[in-house]
């Protein structure tokens, strides 16, 4: 039982830092950066992040 509240609450945290990640990746996109520099300051790869931003691959 305790186990799965553990699973349940590092779900949660990922699924937390995620939504940080995109939010700081769509406002550096808005200010003008290429989406290069926006996945390595976020971590995350070059084609997740145009994902988010829902651009062409």
């Amino acid at each position: 039982m305790c186990q799965a509240i553990q699973e349940m609450r590092k779900e949660s945290e990922q699924d937390g830092e995620l939504k940080k990640a995109r939010e700081a990746a769509g406002k550096l996109y808005e200010m003008g950066l290429d989406t290069e520099k926006i996945a390595q300051a976020v971590g995350y790869a070059v084609e997740t992040v145009k994902g988010w931003l829902e651009i062409e691959l």
